[in-house]
């Protein structure tokens, strides 16, 4: 199953559950902003009406969420048709030159026939070098005006073909990416079609990793789930990689536009204005490199907070002609988006200035402080739902704190029109920016100063009130005057509600600072894919294997060996990877574990096809990640009410090594599917029907450790896409142990 289908599924199956989280969230936060007005301070007009301004973007930003998830389109990629005349642009300017030569590598192996073409802003010769051998074409234009659409209208001026396919220089496009895009062109007002974007090194700053292999990156909400729901009503938004324009609509609109910082919205904007169809296929067919360092997310971030305001305001998209009411709104939202900048900073700023000040942005009642307690925690589980558990709350509010700084600046578009263009590094060697920090920094020590003001200015005149009573004496509840005020001034009950919150955003805070630095830490030149392969070395007794952990071109770790002990000393091993194995040298590195070591190939061939092994993202990204999903609220009380604690998961795949009577042996993987006998396994070529398979190093708990030799009978099959490296194919097998040998 594809991960769109499997999208598209999670979607129809919490139908019925999401549209009573929606009309529940709905009548909640009418009810709830209705009765805050009654509840204002009187004597704190100022700080009431700012502290209200921001619960009401919050909401407004809620009802924005609940509309881009309203509807989901799922889309199965037609056929491509033969012979298009098809132009693959990369636009590069000063990346990394290894960065650059995996993308043209990968972009010129794309299987549909087309020509790549590399755009050089840098118009460096080494570049030119580059896209020779790797047996692209070689453009760059003699100024840099108007950045990265200047650089594509300059190769649409070199280009004739009908179909113009943009790759940005960091985003390595897999082999299929054109054969499940171009057909649907097949229909003569198909403008676009828009993939979704994805990042190899999940270590930077937009991703999480789940223990259950689940990824989830801030963008994921929009990707899978806001973006289907645009396709649905033709408001698929251009993000400017992975996409395919159609070369007479492009023309149709006098070129890229290039009057804002964000060429790819605003190029969609300026298409669905005049009325063309844009398609949205919710699978990934490149992977890029997200921003390591907060520097580089700042300027990215800011760029397309800036651009997107700016072309909205400058396409009038409330009040111009050719929009509809959809498609307005699908647009308004990508901007209204960066008012949480000020509702967040709002939302950091009221307890200090409660706490210094001894004013509350409300009416401080028993009722009060609860209904404001349970409101914000109820919604946010209906809104989880609602996002299909791409919406997960505590983590967002720790990138709700990281974007603040760009958000604010952002929604400064909507006065300004100039801005640089700024990119990122595309560095992957992660750093610490303690300026960048300064904001959240600065919100931390003045949440504790507050605090520590709060507790020791008026140590003596503080008084229990009525919440604090009733926190120390639950059962008092039943007795309980809701309607009991608070004294002003200072008292604990104030203390403890600002102070609560106070902590809770210098926790955010530690929380940031602990991502940056444990980024300037972890991260490396070259990324270390968590990819489970087998190494063998000849051990006391013979061959050995072990299982690595990470690995990149340069450094392999390994899972703690059993009954093993590495050689303190290189030593010779051979590295099985898909298709084929290569002989590499191990030997310590600087780290100072035993079970981490650096590698050198016997040749530069082996690195090359390691590298075209790590770098095919799609196929250990189907087999360890694909299949994971983040738990909604009301699954995870499902789970609690059968028993488990988080969510269901496959078992993990393991490694082995196959071989027939007259073949090889090769890397395959194998995992238990059901209790019945029935076995997942990933081979890397199609097996014959009840052909036998000698399988080594098998570490599960239903098979032993021993040489077997098994019958493969098919159950049900799963193809994976082609791509630089032969793609898994998951089969599904029943494993005969009557037919098998020690």
């Amino acid at each position: 199953m594809t991960v769109g289908a499997r999208m598209y599924e999670r979607f129809q199956a919490r139908r019925n559950v999401r549209l009573v989280s929606a009309v529940t969230f709905a009548l909640l936060s009418v009810v709830y902003l209705t009765w805050r007005i009654t509840i204002f301070n009187a004597d704190a007009p100022v700080v009431s009406t700012l502290f209200y301004g921001a619960e009401l973007i919050g909401v407004t930003l809620a009802f924005g969420a609940m509309f881009s998830s309203a509807r989901h389109r799922y889309r199965t990629a037609p056929p491509a048709p033969a012979g298009l005349n098809v132009d693959v642009l990369v636009p590069v300017y000063l990346e990394p030159l290894d960065v650059i030569r995996r993308t043209l590598k990968a972009a010129v192996a794309i299987d549909y026939p087309h020509r790549t073409v590399v755009l050089d802003d840098g118009r460096r010769a080494e570049v030119k070098e580059m896209a020779e051998a790797q047996g692209a074409q070689y453009l760059s234009r003699p100024e840099n005006h108007h950045a990265k659409a200047g650089n594509l209208n300059f190769g649409l001026e070199h280009s004739t073909a009908e179909f113009i396919t943009v790759f940005d220089a960091d985003h390595m496009p897999q082999a299929h990416a054109l054969d499940v895009m171009l057909g649907f062109f097949d229909d003569p007002e198909v403008a676009l079609v828009q993939t979704p974007q994805n990042f190899y090194n999940v270590d930077n700053f937009q991703f999480v990793n789940a223990s259950n292999g689940a990824l989830w990156h801030d963008q994921a909400f929009f990707y899978h789930i806001a973006m289907a729901n645009s396709d649905s009503a033709n408001s698929t938004i251009c993000v400017g990689t992975g996409v395919v324009y159609r070369r007479s609509a492009i023309d149709a609109i006098g070129g890229i536009p290039t009057d804002t910082v964000t060429e790819d919205l605003h190029t969609s904007l300026k298409l669905h204005k005049r009325s063309f169809q844009t398609v949205y296929l919710n699978e990934t067919i490149a992977y890029g490199i997200g921003e390591n360092s907060l520097g580089d997310f700042y300027k990215v971030r800011l760029r397309w907070g800036h651009g997107n305001i700016h072309a909205l305001r400058h396409e009038n998209v409330l009040f111009c002609k050719g929009l509809s009411l959809w498609q307005r709104l699908s647009y308004l939202m990508t901007g209204l988006n960066y008012l949480e900048g000020w509702q967040y900073l709002i939302f950091y700023l009221v307890p200090i200035f409660s706490l210094f000040t001894g004013i509350s942005a409300f009416e401080i009642t028993l009722f009060n402080v609860l209904c404001m307690i349970v409101y914000p925690v109820v919604t946010y589980m209906l809104l989880q739902e609602l996002a299909c558990g791409f919406g997960r709350y505590w983590v967002n509010e720790l990138y709700g704190m990281i974007r603040l700084p760009v958000a604010i600046v952002a929604t400064f578009a909507i006065l300004r029109n100039t801005m640089t263009w700024r990119t990122g590094s595309k560095d992957q060697e992660g750093k610490i920016e303690w300026a960048m920090m300064s904001p959240q920094l600065g919100i931390i020590v003045l949440s504790l100063a507050a605090l520590t003001y709060g507790v020791t200015a008026n140590w003596e005149y503080l008084q229990p009130g009525p919440f604090l009573k009733l926190l120390l004496d639950p059962a008092s509840i039943v007795s309980a005057n809701f309607d009991v005020e608070l004294k002003p001034g200072y008292n604990l009950d104030l203390l403890l509600i600002a102070g609560f919150w106070a902590l809770i955003n210098v926790v955010r805070g530690i929380l940031f600072v602990r991502k940056c630095l444990r980024h300037a830490r972890t991260t490396h030149a070259n990324y270390r894919f968590k990819i489970p392969l087998l190494l063998e070395i000849s051990g006391s007794t013979g061959p050995e294997f072990l299982e690595t952990r990470e690995i990149s071109l340069t450094h392999l770790s390994l899972s703690p060996p059993r009954n093993q002990t590495l050689p303190d000393e290189s030593f010779t091993a051979r590295l099985f990877i898909p298709g084929e194995s290569l002989e590499v040298q191990l030997a310590p590195d600087d780290s100072g574990n035993s079970d981490s070591r650096s590698m050198e190939f016997a040749d530069h061939c082996g690195r090359e096809r390691l590298e075209s092994c790590l770098y095919s993202v799609q196929w250990h990204r189907a087999l360890f990640h694909d299949e994971a999903e983040f738990l909604t609220p009301f699954g995870f009380f499902a789970n609690l009410a059968r028993g488990r604690w988080c969510a269901g998961t496959r078992p993990h795949w393991s490694p082995v090594l196959i071989s027939a009577d007259s073949a090889d042996r090769s890397l395959a993987y194998i995992r238990s599917n059901s209790e019945d006998g029935v076995w997942d396994f990933a081979a890397f070529s199609r097996p014959d029907d009840g052909q036998e398979f000698k399988i080594e190093r098998v570490r599960t708990a239903s098979l032993p450790e021993t040489v077997r030799r098994v019958a493969l009978k098919p159950h049900s099959e799963t193809v994976s896409a082609a791509n630089l490296v032969p793609q898994p194919l998951v089969l599904h097998y029943l494993i005969d142990l009557g037919n098998s040998t020690t």
